[in-house]
């Protein structure tokens, strides 16, 4: 595993006991500590954690979303990135998705690939494990460079481009979740 003593995947509940954690940022902090169980409760997100024995080494929150047409910066956009792509006659305003609401590695750890495995991760469960259907992964990436590189370097791609986006605390980006699925049917061995 990326690191020693850590157990796989855990999901929270409502009587989840949290280790201590601290990724440098104290939104994460405060979401983890305080507000996923809630989310939880209301059916909103499910946060999972990756722990070792003594704390909480990283945790992702995920959601349902879509991407739709008024997401895109324009039409033509939509049809050459999504719709066209499509093998059937049938369009949709919309396509299913599911957002990673929260990311957070805890400073011990960060440097260490965890986030690249989180994100691979989500995105094998959404191949491997899609019991409703969907397309696209999405999140709302912190408007820095640092954040916005790490997501672009793990194949995701900014919706929004404009200097409008530019000013907002964050920034709306994709992966479409039929890249692996295709380079998985590609490699299959008949």
């Amino acid at each position: 595993m990326l690191t020693d003593n850590i157990s796989s995947f855990l999901r929270i509940n409502s009587n989840f006991q949290f280790k201590s954690f601290d990724c440098g940022d104290e939104d994460l902090n405060d979401f983890l500590l305080n507000d996923s169980q809630k989310y939880y409760d209301n059916l909103l997100a499910v946060t999972y954690i990756l722990e070792n024995t003594k704390e909480t080494v990283a945790f992702f929150s995920v959601l349902n979303d879509k991407i739709s047409i008024s997401d895109s910066p324009s039409k033509s956009f939509w049809k050459e990135k999504v719709s066209k792509k499509l093998p059937f006659t049938k369009r949709y305003d919309s396509y299913p998705a599911v957002k990673i609401g929260r990311l957070g590695i805890n400073k011990n750890y960060q440097g260490k690939g965890i986030g690249t495995a989180i994100l691979d991760y989500v995105k094998t469960l959404f191949i491997t494990n899609n019991r409703t259907g969907c397309k696209f992964i999405t999140v709302d990436g912190y408007n820095n460079p640092k954040t916005l590189d790490f997501y672009i370097k793990n194949g995701f791609n900014y919706l929004l481009s404009n200097k409008k986006s530019d000013e907002e605390p964050t920034k709306l980006l994709y992966f479409d979740l039929a890249i692996i699925k295709n380079s998985l049917n590609d490699n299959k061995i008949e």
